[in-house]
């Protein structure tokens, strides 16, 4: 939308903003667009394809926060987002020479981080937001579609428990264990439990960087705390719009 929001009413707005965000999730439940599946590798794997030993690989995943996936205790690994890690590692081992991890770099960086502020979200943005929301946690119609076709939900891939254990290298009474002892995001349709891929990722990814940061290590504590500030931000333009879209209704 490229006119100010001063030029409408905000009902205008609000009018406009409904038709757009339904029409795209129709459209995008029409073509069956799918996310794009991750395949993890275990360490072994890793070790195999790169030729770097398995005590390093857990070592970088530790001390240079090579990004991983902790599964309870197994640790998994996609190849596109290790990449840049790797090569930094054969190129130059153990040394930094753009000071990426020195520590007091890193908790200057901690710090200052709430200090920084990102440009004001606009208030159509947020209201899209909250639109994409509701209509991915509470249409009836997109549950139905999910029924019929479980690969797409809003857009987004739907597995079963089965199929989220292969994709994350599991059993399946590991992933029921996440659901229902850690809080994996999930939705069930009648007596069956489905997991939403992309939330999943995202919640493994946290857990993974909270389970390190606890621990103390510095480099996931900056890793969090970019996670933590994105999402009270995300919170807090939440509530900003439903309180502006209450004052409207006076």
């Amino acid at each position: 939308m490229g006119e100010k929001l001063s030029s409408f009413s905000f009902e205008h707005l609000l009018e406009t903003i409904v038709k757009d965000e339904i029409s795209i999730s129709v459209n995008k439940l029409n073509k069956s667009e799918k996310y794009p599946i991750k395949k993890y590798l275990t360490i072994k794997e890793v070790s195999s394809l790169t030729g770097i030993g398995s005590s390093v690989i857990r070592q970088l995943t530790l001390s240079r926060a090579m990004p991983h996936r902790k599964v309870k205790s197994r640790i998994i690994l996609d190849e596109n987002e290790i990449k840049e890690t790797i090569e930094s590692y054969k190129k130059f081992g153990w040394t930094d020479p753009d000071k990426n991890w020195d520590v007091k770099s890193v908790q200057s960086e901690i710090a200052d981080f709430q200090k920084t502020r990102e440009e004001p979200t606009m208030i159509d943005e947020i209201l899209r937001k909250i639109i994409r929301e509701e209509l991915a946690s509470f249409s009836n119609e997109i549950k139905n579609y999910a029924t019929k076709d479980k690969e797409s939900y809003y857009g987004r891939t739907v597995l079963t428990i089965k199929e989220a254990a292969n994709h994350f290298r599991t059993s399946p009474s590991t992933i029921y264990s996440l659901i229902k002892e850690d809080g994996m995001p999930h939705f069930k349709i009648y007596s069956r439990h489905y997991i939403v891929l992309e939330e999943a990722e995202a919640y493994l990814w946290r857990e993974t960087a909270k389970s390190y940061a606890d621990d103390g290590n510095i480099y996931w504590q900056r890793i969090l705390q970019r996670l933590d500030w994105e999402e009270r931000e995300r919170n807090a333009a939440y509530e900003k719009a439903l309180k502006r879209l209450e004052e409207s209704t006076y």
